[in-house]
C-alpha cells in the first residue's frame, strides 16, 4: 500500500533547506483567534475543511471507492461535542450531530457519510479510520493532517489535490498506524 500525507501546510523542507514553521490555525477551536492579524472564521475554516473532503472524494472517485468501513477508535465526551456544537453552530448542522450519535465502529458508510466522519473527525470529535477492503485507506490525524492510502498509485488524483491548494506528499517510511494492516494479512 502506499501512503501519502495531506495537509494544508507548506513542506519545512524543500530542496535540503529548511523554511521556518508558520504560525496557522489547526483546529476548529481555534475559531477567533488571530492569525496573520486577521480572525479565523468559521466560513474560513470551512473553506479549508471542503478542500480536505474534497481531496478524499478526488481519490475515492479515481479508485472507484462507493463506500467505507470505520474502525472508530474515540468519540470526544459527549459534553465537549456539545460544546462544540454550541460555540461553532455554523459548522454543526441537524444532520452532523444526529451521524455523530448514531456512528457505531465497523458501520459501512456510504459516500455522503464519509463525508461527514471526515468533517467530524478533521474538528477532533472522533478519531478514527476507513477503509475499502484492501484498496483505500483514509486516516485524519492531529493538527489537520488526513492520511491516504491506496493500493495504487494514482497521479491525477494526486495533480487535483494539489489544485485544491493543499499540499500531498508520498510517505518515505512505514506507515505504523494503519489499524488495518493486521486484520489485512
Amino acid at each position: 500500500m502506499y501512503y501519502w500525507q495531506v495537509r494544508k501546510y507548506p513542506p519545512l523542507q524543500k530542496e535540503n533547506q529548511y523554511k521556518p514553521k508558520i504560525v496557522t490555525w489547526t483546529s476548529i477551536i481555534d475559531i477567533g483567534n488571530i492569525y496573520n492579524g486577521q480572525p479565523l472564521t468559521a466560513e474560513e475554516y470551512l473553506s479549508v475543511e471542503n478542500k480536505y473532503v474534497n481531496a478524499a472524494h478526488i481519490y475515492m472517485n479515481y479508485m472507484k471507492v462507493t463506500h467505507m468501513e470505520v474502525y472508530l477508535i474515540h468519540k470526544l465526551k459527549e459534553e465537549l461535542f456539545i460544546e462544540h456544537t454550541l460555540k461553532y453552530p455554523e459548522c454543526y448542522s441537524d444532520e452532523i450531530i444526529n451521524f455523530y450519535y448514531s456512528l457505531q465502529d465497523k458501520d459501512n458508510l456510504s459516500i455522503r457519510e464519509v463525508d461527514l466522519i471526515s468533517r467530524l473527525a478533521l474538528r477532533e470529535d472522533i478519531v478514527c479510520q476507513l477503509r475499502h477492503q484492501d484498496q483505500f485507506f483514509l486516516n485524519h490525524s492531529y493538527d489537520y493532517y488526513m492520511d491516504i492510502g491506496s493500493s495504487i498509485v494514482c497521479e491525477a488524483a494526486i495533480c487535483e489535490i494539489k489544485e485544491l491548494g493543499l499540499y500531498i506528499d508520498l510517505w518515505n517510511h512505514p506507515y505504523e498506524d494503519n489499524v488495518w494492516d493486521n486484520s489485512l494479512q
